[in-house]
């Protein structure tokens, strides 16, 4: 894949669990040329637990500790920290 091209990647969901995908070049993860895939989200919370002293760690750095990525219930994503590009 060229710089800012894209490719669809389709798989089956049936593994609950918090999947991390790159393509092996360490500069790539470096760079945020990366994605994780939290597959049923629902499910995992009722199969596994945040350790307590994790979720104190978090609020000691302001960091939510319930909601979506951006600490916001359901598809709200609002107040997200904008996306890094790489410059060119």
């Amino acid at each position: 894949v060229h710089g800012f091209e894209l490719i669809r990647v389709r798989f089956r969901a049936d593994n609950p669990g918090v999947w991390f995908m790159d393509c092996h070049l360490a500069w790539h993860e470096y760079n945020g040329v990366a994605v994780v895939f939290v597959e049923a989200p629902d499910v995992l919370q009722q199969q596994q637990s945040v350790p307590e002293e994790m979720i104190e760690m978090c609020k000691r750095q302001n960091i939510p500790t319930q909601g979506n990525g951006a600490g916001n219930p359901g598809f709200d994503m609002s107040e997200l920290p904008p996306a890094v590009y790489p410059s060119s």
